[in-house]
C-alpha cells in the first residue's frame, strides 16, 4: 500500500511534507495549500511575481546534473507551474 502523495505548493510546487514548511493565514493558522516560503501572514511573500519569474527561480534551483539532457528546466517548470491555483 503506498502513501498518498504529500500537497505541493499551489504557487512553486515544492512538496509540503511537514507543518511547518507550509504557510500562514493572517491569524498564524496553517495554510494548506501555499508554502512558507510564499505565502507568510496572510499573503503572498512576493505579490507581484509572475509565473515567469517564478519558472526562472525554479529552474535555477534544479542541480544540472538532474536535468535530463536536452531538456528545458524551465519550460518544464512553467508546464508544472501553469496547472496550480495561484497560476490560473
Amino acid at each position: 500500500m503506498t502513501s498518498p502523495a504529500a500537497p505541493v505548493c499551489q504557487s512553486c510546487a515544492m512538496p509540503m511534507t511537514k507543518t511547518e514548511e507550509h504557510g500562514t493565514q493572517a491569524d498564524g493558522s496553517v495554510h494548506d495549500e501555499y508554502c512558507t516560503y510564499c505565502y507568510q501572514k496572510g499573503a503572498f511573500v512576493t505579490p507581484d511575481q509572475t509565473m515567469e519569474s517564478m519558472a526562472d527561480f525554479i529552474s535555477s534551483m534544479i542541480p544540472a546534473e538532474a536535468i535530463p539532457e536536452g531538456s528545458d528546466a524551465a519550460a518544464t517548470a512553467r508546464q508544472t507551474l501553469a496547472d496550480l491555483k495561484r497560476w490560473q
